[in-house]
């Protein structure tokens, strides 16, 4: 058994705060707390370790940690080192009901004003970058908490992020700002697995991984930070990183 294995506490790199997927200054979220149980139940403690995620692909592949999160082929990571996936985001687009937007496609986004987060035009592949360059109202921030606000504030039509993360940033926001919001599922779920370098502890985590997601704590977990469950959305194995190179 490699020493990773034999570890009790065990590095785990993790990109910087995405609620509620990830809340650094709490030391939370699903993704931490998921990980954190599923090696708390191996024997081991995890000790995050908080980077830009730039860093976090350097930092596995120069094996300065025991684990990465938030992980997949689109990072140019040995396929070999990632486990099954752990969590599933999904962008999309969301509208304030009241405006009655039709938004069944990318296209459709063309003439209305758009806020998305940084980087999205790069992440949401051509047919978005296509769409933008016909769209004079888009913008994109760092700060996901003033897309949610300005989107439900009615300063702009629709606001393009993960839906997770959407769902938790309105929440924190006041009453005044609570209108109702259409979901329009223009993107595919985006999976994301561990990437570990010891194969004995990958093998173990995904064993336990599975334990989870049929035994129910897994989405108790989700449950607990208000997470749609897109699990079951998932492709078979075979074909998992195959959509990953696409």
């Amino acid at each position: 058994m490699s020493a990773s294995v034999l570890s009790k506490t065990l590095d785990v790199v993790v990109g910087w705060n995405k609620p509620p997927y990830v809340m650094s200054d709490a030391d939370s979220g699903f993704e931490l707390e998921l990980v954190r149980q599923i090696l708390h139940e191996l024997g081991h403690e995890m000790r995050p370790v908080y980077v830009p995620m730039g860093r976090t692909m350097m930092m596995v592949a120069e094996g300065e940690v025991d684990m990465g999160l938030t992980m997949n082929l689109r990072h140019t990571i040995n396929a070999t080192l990632l486990t099954d996936p752990y969590v599933i985001y999904q962008n999309v687009a969301v509208t304030r009901q009241d405006r009655q937007l039709d938004i069944n496609s990318i296209d459709a986004l063309a003439g209305h004003s758009v806020i998305a987060f940084q980087t999205a035009t790069e992440v949401l592949g051509p047919a978005f970058a296509r769409m933008i360059e016909r769209t004079s109202g888009y913008l994109e921030v760092p700060e996901q908490r003033r897309q949610v606000s300005m989107l439900l504030l009615g300063s702009v039509d629709v606001a393009v992020l993960d839906r997770n993360i959407f769902t938790y940033l309105k929440g924190q926001l006041p009453d005044s700002q609570q209108h109702a919001t259409v979901i329009h599922e223009l993107f595919s779920i985006s999976p994301y697995s561990a990437a570990i370098h010891d194969p004995v502890l990958r093998e173990q985590f995904d064993e336990v991984l599975a334990e989870f997601i049929a035994d129910g704590r897994y989405q108790a977990l989700l449950d607990r930070f208000g997470l749609v469950n897109l699990h079951d959305r998932l492709p078979a194995p075979d074909s998992q990183f195959a959509e990953d190179k696409n």
